[in-house]
């Protein structure tokens, strides 16, 4: 009797959790992933067949960001089997675009596949903690940003642990 009380329990902590942070799906249906909020949404369609389609999904509060950044490639320009090195230096573009620099990277998984993550620091000391993941001809990047100072203090992870992958590229 003891048990199915504390499971109970469990089980509401569980829904009030999940009812905090309802999963978004585009409506593309393409993925699902933890948003506290409905985010902001841009789009960039490829036109030409040589052209990069990117969307972004943008949920910012005062805090912290979390972006969901989908980039289609035209066909055969990605690598087939990327690698550590591949992400890495994905990584260091970002940051460089960025006007930051990478400080830190590790092995990590997204939508339960291996990935790269990193640590990226702008000049004014925030810092975004990025992965990212390569399958076919679209990168999919998650990144959690937060200023100067501040402790994720796990909510990173739940929000990179979300990340779900339902329609192949």
């Amino acid at each position: 009797m003891i048990r199915l009380g504390f499971a109970t329990a469990a089980l509401a902590a569980l829904a009030s959790a999940a009812a905090a942070q309802a999963l978004y799906s585009p409506p593309e249906g393409d993925f699902a992933v933890a948003f506290a909020q409905p985010p902001t949404v841009q789009s960039k369609p490829a036109i030409r067949s040589k052209d990069i389609g990117i969307r972004r999904y943008v949920d910012q509060e005062r805090a912290r960001a979390l972006v969901v950044s989908i980039e289609d490639y035209p066909d055969a320009i990605l690598p087939a089997s990327p690698d550590g090195g591949v992400y890495e230096h994905w990584l260091r573009m970002v940051a460089e675009d960025r006007g930051g620099q990478l400080i830190a990277t590790r092995a990590a998984r997204l939508a339960g596949r291996p990935c790269l993550e990193g640590q990226i620091m702008d000049p004014g000391g925030d810092i975004e903690i990025v992965r990212v993941l390569i399958i076919g001809d679209r990168i999919y990047q998650l990144t959690y940003a937060l200023p100067e100072g501040a402790d994720p203090a796990g909510a990173d992870a739940a929000f990179f642990g979300s990340f779900r992958i339902t329609k192949a590229p």
